[in-house]
């Protein structure tokens, strides 16, 4: 059998043979499983419910640790047992070596001394080893650190493999060379110093530093705070929240830290949308674009309001103390002067004018109306009669007392006539033409003579005549003295 110099089973220089067994309960289909104590391969057996299985048809095992269950693996019940032969050769078997309780190594063949001054003790299964101080052998000058149980050297120290330290690392002469790898739980110091570039790829946390350059964002969790020197920032800066400037404190724009004469401007995405400007002689408060209105303070001392476009309205205040109203565009249309005011243009009122202290003008419906003795109006127009003209076709006609006092109604099929407005004692006439046969009544506000309405002609062209006077008007009803109808046929 391999390894065992032509020997079957115990050779004659194995100081024992041992047996490890572990027994297995898989739940489901398993194939793989881990043998924990290990096995030289070869010298391993598997059974299965109590039967023997055969390496390479029911199992395999190659690489000392692990087997493999073939032809579907095992199933929940199964009860699976394997067992590890193993020799034990004092010569060339692996040692154990511990420190204070802690394994160093489980797998060492040599443990090898070097040096004087060191004592070996056998006690049972195990050699204590003690390493004298005061000795000067090769590994240098060993003694207790600290006044506590502990090792220290005048040599150099050179450690070919991993270094695990567990407690507080101390290097009073600094590190020398990269140190490089993965650092795991936090490093905590008072001070340090980094002559060179230092780069973290996480979150980093700091207090008191000169300067800070970083690539990325930057994060500050509780404010940030600039006492000297100024803040300098090249791109676009977002703010979240809202931008609080002390008191007696200015914001100023331009080239130069004193410079004064830029622009504050407000964008709408990529237009210009608002702006506050100013230059050496003027300030401006406005939106920008071709229809732009805003505040301005020109360089003459007039103020603007508005402005810009020509469909806007504008305002100007000028150091003369006179008044100026624009619009639409750059038309004048109302200015103050030092007697009152010049008007360009329709000027429309909805209510009265008061013209000093007792005229006034105000308007009656469609009229206009002037109130006051009248004593110095002149190129009044002679007194005339107003006609109004109307054409009623089979529907209920009103006449308007108000607008005129002779009333022409051609009329058609069956028509009413009614009135609407009148001023008590005015006098009116209707005509009434008949456009085809027609037959015409009037409304209760008429009272003729004879206690009911005439009987006007129908035929077609047939003409007739009616006179009446307002004798009331108002809350108790409208009320027309109407005389005899005269027929012109």
């Amino acid at each position: 059998m391999a390894d065992r110099s032509g020997y079957i089973g115990r050779a004659p220089g194995d100081s024992s043979v041992t047996v490890a067994r572990q027994t297995f309960s898989p739940t489901g289909i398993t194939t793989d499983f881990t043998f924990a104590s290990g096995y030289i391969p070869g010298y391993f057996d598997i059974f299965i419910n109590g039967a023997k299985m055969i390496e390479g048809s029911d199992y395999t095992s190659t690489d000392g640790s692990t087997f493999v269950i073939l032809n579907g693996g095992a199933i929940s019940g199964d009860v699976i047992e394997g067992v590890a032969y193993k020799a034990f050769n004092a010569a060339t078997a692996t040692v154990g070596i511990y420190s204070g309780g802690d394994p160093i190594s489980t797998q060492a063949n040599i443990l090898n001394f070097v040096g004087t001054g060191n004592t070996f003790a056998l006690r049972g299964s195990t050699v204590d080893i003690s390493i004298s101080g005061g000795g000067a052998g090769a590994g240098g000058t060993w003694s207790n650190y600290d006044s506590n149980a502990g090792v220290t050297t005048t040599k150099k120290v050179k450690i070919q493999n991993n270094l695990e330290v567990t407690g507080v690392t101390t290097s009073t002469g600094g590190f020398v060379g990269a140190l490089t790898g993965n650092v795991t739980g936090n490093i905590a110091g008072a001070t340090g110093s980094f002559t060179g570039n230092v780069s973290v790829g996480g979150t980093l946390t700091y207090e008191d530093v000169t300067n800070v350059d970083s690539v990325g964002l930057v994060t500050a969790r509780t404010g940030v705070r600039i006492v000297g020197g100024g803040l300098t920032v090249t791109g676009v800066s977002t703010f979240h929240n809202d931008i609080s400037i002390p008191g007696n404190r200015d914001i100023l724009m331009g080239g130069a830290a004193d410079d004064t004469t830029g622009a504050l401007k407000i964008y709408n995405n990529s237009n210009r949308f608002f702006e506050i400007y100013s230059t050496s002689k003027e300030a401006y408060i406005r939106n920008t674009g071709s229809d732009a209105n805003g505040i301005n303070i020109n360089a003459n001392a007039t103020v603007t309001l508005g402005g810009g476009g020509t469909g806007s309205f504008s305002i100007e205040a000028s150091n003369d103390g006179t008044a100026k109203l624009y619009g639409p565009g750059p038309l004048l249309k109302l200015q103050t002067t030092s007697g009152g005011i010049s008007i360009t243009g329709t000027s429309t009122c909805t209510g009265g004018v008061q013209i000093g202290a007792g005229q006034s003008f105000g308007a009656n419906g469609p009229t206009a109306v002037y109130y006051g003795d009248g004593s110095n109006l002149t190129n009044l127009p002679a007194a005339g009669l107003t006609t109004e003209a109307l054409v009623s076709s089979g529907i209920t006609t009103t006449l308007n007392l108000t607008a005129a006092q002779d009333h022409k109604v051609t009329a058609s099929g069956i028509t009413t006539i009614t009135v609407s407005g009148g001023t008590e004692a005015d006098s009116h006439t209707v005509r009434i033409i008949n456009s085809g046969i027609t037959t015409v009544g009037f409304s209760t506000y008429f009272l003729f003579p004879s206690g009911s309405a005439p009987s006007l002609p129908t035929a077609s062209g047939a003409i007739s005549l009616i006179s009446f006077t307002v004798n009331r008007v108002g809350a108790g009803g409208t009320q027309l003295l109407a005389g005899a109808s005269l027929n012109f046929s």
